[in-house]
Parts: C-alpha cells; structure tokens; sequence
C-alpha cells in the first residue's frame, strides 16, 4: 500500500531550506569540511562524523526533515582520509550498525560504489522503526567512525519518499519550458526533453525522474550522474525517462544561486539537495529514491 504524501508546506520554505543546505556546496567534490557544512544540521544534538584517521560523512542532511520513519531509506556515506579528503575508491565492504540509546537495531555489509562518478560511496539502506536520533557506525583500515542522524515523522518529511506516488509536477519539454531556461545544462543537451511529467503520469509506464543540474551542482556528481543515465536508458522505450533542471533561470542569479528560484518540480518537492534520482513502476509508486550519488552499476540495478 502507498505511503501517504506528508501535509504540503509553503514553497518558499522548502527551497529556502534547501539553499541554506547546499550553497556551501561543492564540498562533496572539494573535500570534508565543506561537505560537513553543507549537509549537517545546525541542531547540536546531530554532531560531525568522527573516527581516528578518517571520517564518515553523511551526503544528504543529517538534523533536517529528511529521513521518515518506517520507509526503506537509501543513505550515501562517504569516508574521507586522515586530511579530510573524501576517497575516490573504497576497499571492500564495509560493516555498518545502527544503533539508537546504545542498542544496534541493525548490522550490514554494504558494498562500496564508484563507477563512473568521482568519488567512492557506500549506499546504506535501512528502515527506522522509530523517531530520534541514530548512531551510524562504519569500521573501515582499522578505523572505527561514527556519524549520527535524525528521524522524523513522516508528515514532517516533505519530498516524496519510497512507497509514495510521484506527485504531479512540470517538467521542461523542448515544445514548452514552464519558463525554465535552459530547460538543459548538459552538453550536449540530453534527450529526457520530450515528455512532461504531468503527462507521463497519465501513462503506464515505469517512470525514471533525474533532478540534476550539470552546469550549476553543488557537488560534482550531477553530469556524470546523467550521462551514466542517457547510457544506460538508450533504447529502452519501455520506460519514460525524464531529467529536470534544479533552478529557474540560473544566468540571471548573478553568480549567487541563493537569489536562483528554482525551477517547478524541486519548487514543488520541497528537494534538499541534488542530484535526485526517482524509480517508480508502473503505477508510478516509487520504488527507488537515490540522493547525491549513484554509480552506473547500482543505477542500472534499480532502473531494471
């Protein structure tokens, strides 16, 4: 049965949220600390990652309303070097507790990715059962690292989440752009222009939606992420592809995005960071949410 979609809250909010949460930004390309500053939460009871050697650092926010209560949730970590440096490739699978008040609630082996994105990660996906804060623990070299999370209720987590429906948003078409220019960033533009979401939604096909802006990311993972994705989708007319741009009329901002308004569907969802990849099946229920990264290999796995 779907999960019903949270109680809306005002645009405005969401995307100055989101600002707030990414515009110190490209740390997921530039190293720790800035990423650190860029997804944690301000909330004191969510502190840094810490280990000896090493960090684990959490690519998605860590105090805001972003993981919901009793949905799989799929959580990119990073680890980073003794100098802060996220690593560009992990070695083998690294073992994973979650822990709430001093008690593992959950152990896993997850398996590192990097094919053809900058950096290494290790997707962990779990379910909370309950509301508060988690430990995060990695061991990874001998090290021991520990990051901590908040989760919230599910009405507080506004962007749509697995077992939703994918709601009903504009997307950018090259017959009309909803006032989104460019409706594309990549180069050369990619081909998930041809359909609106509004329309695909009225179709029976599987649904794969990419929020990402190659000329504009915060991170460097937005044009390796899509073009992994214009690969990988060549040729499959048996789903509908679409890719979103993040911002409105990003050349007008002046070199600040924080004065961008974003463009209508990361307007709409309320997206806390960027790239966003959505997998639904043919009800369009989403089956897959993937924040911040996904390699080529574990993208093909959910697209199917």
């Amino acid at each position: 049965m779907a999960i019903p979609a949270p109680a809306s809250r005002p645009p405005t909010d969401a995307a100055l949220s989101r600002r707030s949460l990414l515009l110190g930004g490209t740390g997921l390309a530039l190293g720790a600390t800035a990423l650190a500053a860029c997804t944690t939460s301000s909330d004191p009871s969510v502190p840094e990652a810490t280990g000896a050697g090493g960090a684990l650092l959490a690519a998605f926010p860590q105090g805001a309303p972003h993981v919901p209560v009793g949905v799989p949730t799929r959580l990119p970590y990073l680890i980073t070097d003794d100098e802060g440096v996220p690593l560009d490739v992990i070695d083998g699978a690294v073992p994973f507790e979650v822990s709430r008040n001093g008690e593992v609630v959950a152990t896993y082996e997850v398996e590192p990715r990097s094919e053809g994105i900058p950096r290494g990660y290790l997707p962990l996906i779990n379910t909370f059962d309950d509301e508060g804060v988690y430990d995060i623990t990695a061991t990874y070299d001998g090290a021991t690292m520990t990051s901590q999370l908040q989760v919230f209720p599910q009405s507080e987590v506004v962007s749509p989440v697995v077992g939703q429906q994918l709601p009903s948003a504009p997307t950018p078409t090259t017959e009309k752009s909803f006032d989104v220019d460019p409706i594309c960033t990549l180069v050369p533009q990619c081909p998930f222009h041809t359909v609106n979401l509004e329309d695909a939604l009225g179709g029976d096909k599987p649904i794969v939606l990419l929020v990402a802006t190659p000329a504009y990311c915060q991170t460097a993972f937005c044009g390796p992420t899509l073009g992994n994705l214009v690969d990988l989708a060549e040729g499959r007319d048996d789903l509908t592809v679409i890719h979103a741009e993040v911002y409105q009329r990003p050349a007008e901002a002046g070199g600040d995005l924080a004065n961008a308004p974003l463009a209508p569907l990361p307007e709409k969802y309320g997206l806390l960071l960027e790239p966003v990849l959505y997998v639904t099946d043919a009800s369009h229920t989403i089956t897959t949410r993937a924040d911040s990264m996904i390699d080529r290999t574990e993208m093909a796995e959910v697209i199917g």
